[in-house]
């Protein structure tokens, strides 16, 4: 579980629950921080000039291999999910085949262009889980300039408004359902959810023997975690969805 530019470890636990929620399903998951608070995800922008000399992928690599080793997870299960940057760079890491992952689970970071213009193609299938607001004020669901990420860290970032492009959400779904080998066409539907709350639709790409990509889409959904807290004020971070669970629906996934 990747954290976001700003976060650590600690603070993922918190929002998503994964520190209770996932050993209760089967899971171990970590919660491993970035120096400086923040992964580089390969945009290549002034903002992460500083982390140019932190090979990031080294580090999640060697902590996957250890977990391994010490048998405290199965090489063959092995799962990346974040938020914002932590999403960036899960799929970064899926993208170019730098872990051997059998699912993401991307919520407000579908990926940057960079990446995807230096592989075009995900190299490997996996299972694909995406959530994204409409009305994200930092991440846009129709991809384009990544927003500022709230005011501490600009300041650690030395307050340049660089930082990189974003894929389109939807642009992100199609390219795993073509790496999945899923011809079919996406299926559109409408969840229920209670007065007051975001209108969700989820849109799947399925074919039988095929890993899924599933995309959230989320109508006046900001940067949030789905079912999480507002972790900032909605100036700032935009609204969350509090009905959709994103952490259930990512260890429901991940355990099929």
């Amino acid at each position: 579980m990747l954290h976001g530019a700003g976060g650590q470890g600690p603070g993922m636990a918190s929002l998503t629950g994964l520190d209770r929620r996932g050993p209760q399903a089967g899971f171990v998951v970590v919660f491993p921080d970035g120096i400086g608070r923040v992964w580089n995800d390969s945009r290549g922008t002034a903002s992460l000039k500083r982390r140019e000399h932190v090979d990031d992928v080294a580090f999640l690599q060697a902590l996957v291999t250890r977990l391994v080793a010490d048998g405290r997870a199965a090489g063959e299960h092995i799962y990346l999910t974040g938020i914002s940057n932590g999403a960036l760079m899960s799929e970064h890491l899926a993208r170019h085949g730098l872990l051997p992952v059998a699912g993401i689970g991307l919520v407000a970071g579908p990926g940057t262009q960079t990446s995807r213009a230096a592989m075009p193609h995900p190299a490997r299938p996996c299972t694909v889980v995406i959530f994204a607001g409409t009305s994200d004020p930092l991440i846009p669901y129709a991809g384009g300039p990544i927003g500022p990420l709230g005011r501490l860290v600009q300041r650690r970032g030395g307050g340049t408004t660089d930082r990189g492009l974003v894929v389109p959400a939807e642009v992100t779904a199609l390219d795993w359902a073509a790496a999945n080998g899923i011809h079919a066409a996406a299926v559109s539907e409408v969840l229920p959810t209670p007065p007051g709350d975001l209108p969700v639709t989820r849109v799947s790409w399925q074919s039988t023997g095929r890993p899924p990509v599933l995309l959230y889409r989320i109508d006046g959904g900001g940067h949030t975690w789905p079912g999480g807290g507002q972790y900032l004020p909605t100036r700032i971070v935009g609204s969350v969805a509090r009905t959709l669970d994103a952490t259930g629906l990512l260890l429901e996934r991940f355990a099929t």
